[in-house]
């Protein structure tokens, strides 16, 4: 079986800023269309027997937070796209309408939407790769978070760079594997995330001090900080630092996502309900938006799922 993982929190938000687009009623709407254009893309290069949507928990950020008390913060206002000019207020209720809205849609499409309350998209992502481990897996995402996923069964297809991440262009890309990208990120920082690094450390900088951060074999933290006390002065910074890499690390790992019991009930609970493709219903809804884009191409890769099932 092959699995499409999406990132929805991260699509519709890509979609919602850059998308010009507006419905009849001169509102804009580029969160819903470019979501559901993208989707429909996704589905069309990839053909899978199964599509899990994940959005983001209300309260999902509050554990690391816990962690690390910046994370996220210092993030700028979403803005929507630059041909628009709204007030603040009014552009976060578009967002929210827009939400709402969109949620109409996909309940025609056969895909299976998850959001578990205080817990993050990235945990819920990390969970469904163990959950299916047999499985192809496609995880759609711009976020760097899950190139630690990636091995033979699972890649990741970055809507922006238009290309599949597979352990080989990560290699080839970062100079890291897979395996060691959590504890590389967690030495690197993330800015996105508001996640501060090692002072001066990059990773063309971090390859050349720990070359074996490069090879298949999985680094642990031990191992990284008995390197660093056997190699004198220079890896100091690293020893002194010691307490921000296990605090980033903490953070920024998906093998052992940050999630309960009951949530993970909730996720096993939520994959198990029928799922239904009401094509009439959703060009209903195309036609009161003013939507005339989308051609029966886009319906195909939906039916092809529901005759899998059938």
């Amino acid at each position: 079986m092959k699995l499409l993982i999406v990132d929805a929190t991260n699509n519709f938000v890509r979609n919602y800023a850059v998308v010009p687009t507006l419905t009849t009623n001169g509102e804009p709407n580029g969160g819903v269309v470019g979501f559901l254009r993208s989707l429909g893309f996704f589905c069309r290069i990839t053909s899978p027997d199964k599509i899990i949507l994940v959005w983001d928990g209300p309260g999902g950020s509050k554990k690391r937070k816990a962690i690390l008390k910046d994370y996220k913060e210092g993030r700028k206002p979403l803005r929507l796209n630059r041909n628009f000019e709204f007030e603040l207020v009014d552009v976060e209720k578009n967002k929210v309408d827009q939400r709402i809205r969109l949620g109409l849609y996909l309940k025609d499409l056969p895909v299976y939407q998850l959001s578990i309350p205080d817990v993050e998209a990235d945990d819920v992502v990390g969970y469904l790769v163990k959950m299916f481990y047999e499985d192809e897996k496609v995880i759609v995402s711009n976020d760097k978070d899950f190139y630690q996923l990636v091995s033979d069964k699972v890649s990741v297809f970055s809507p922006t760079k238009k290309m599949f991440m597979t352990d080989k262009v990560i290699y080839e890309t970062f100079g890291i594997h897979p395996n060691n990208f959590a504890l590389a990120r967690a030495l690197v920082g993330d800015e996105s995330d508001n996640i501060k690094g090692i002072k001066g450390i990059g990773f063309k900088t971090l390859i050349k001090k720990f070359p074996f951060m490069s090879g298949v074999e999985k680094v642990t933290l031990d191992q990284l900080f008995k390197y660093c006390e056997e190699n004198g002065e220079k890896f100091k910074r690293f020893l002194d630092d010691k307490q921000v890499i296990i605090d980033n690390h903490q953070v920024m790992q998906l093998e052992n996502p940050i999630i309960g019991i009951g949530s993970i009930h909730k996720i096993e609970e939520s994959l198990q309900k029928e799922i239904v493709f009401n094509a009439t219903s959703f060009r209903m809804k195309l036609y009161e938006d003013g939507v005339t884009t989308f051609t029966d191409s886009f319906f195909q890769p939906f039916r092809c799922i529901i005759a899998k099932k059938g």
